[in-house]
């Protein structure tokens, strides 16, 4: 028998603690990580199974749209389009790990900050038009960085366990993923 997961219909969060709080746990797993690979792993091509990229390369991506909602947040629009490519980030893991702290603190920052906090989001839907200013809020955005990262956690874990290293057990794992599992565990 297959658990199935159910819908629970909540008040939408006052703060935006239930929401950092994970991010900042799963860039904390991002450290675990960086920790136990050099340099030369950190940026080495991976080969056509991950798209010839870079474990650092998938590092700076979710950094930098973690990057554009913090900082995007202070400046008063947030874009994800932004990003800052080929920096010391997709290289050095110093410079990666130095990078999550700040982030870290920054999501920190926003525990007691009001989910519904309005946010002007640009976007490019597409290569060949314009950028188009959509209105959010922080909550939603938090969310969508939270998932964001997760999904190319996962990515990160196929290239880290490639190279026969460990990583955090629950790295590149969706929420609702690890509570189905948790379910299933309990009804055997």
């Amino acid at each position: 028998m297959i658990a199935t997961a159910t819908t629970v219909s909540a008040a939408a969060p006052a703060t935006c603690e239930p929401l950092a709080n994970p991010l900042i746990a799963i860039f904390r797993q991002l450290v675990c990580v960086l920790d136990s690979i050099d340099n030369a792993m950190y940026s080495r091509r991976m080969g056509s199974l991950f798209a010839d990229s870079t474990i650092g390369g998938h590092v700076r991506h979710c950094l930098d749209h973690a990057r554009a909602l913090l900082d995007g947040r202070e400046s008063g629009a947030v874009d994800y389009d932004h990003r800052l490519r080929g920096t010391n980030i997709e290289t050095d893991t110093s410079s990666a790990r130095a990078e999550l702290t700040r982030l870290i603190a920054a999501a920190s920052r926003l525990c007691t900050v009001d989910a519904d906090e309005e946010l002007s989001v640009l976007v490019m839907p597409s290569r060949d038009g314009p950028t188009v200013d959509l209105r959010s809020t922080l909550g939603r955005e938090l969310i969508f960085v939270l998932s964001h990262t997760i999904h190319h956690n996962a990515t990160i874990r196929g290239m880290v366990v490639a190279l026969g290293l460990p990583v955090p057990e629950t790295l590149g794992y969706a929420p609702a993923t690890l509570a189905f599992r948790d379910a299933i565990k309990c009804a055997r």
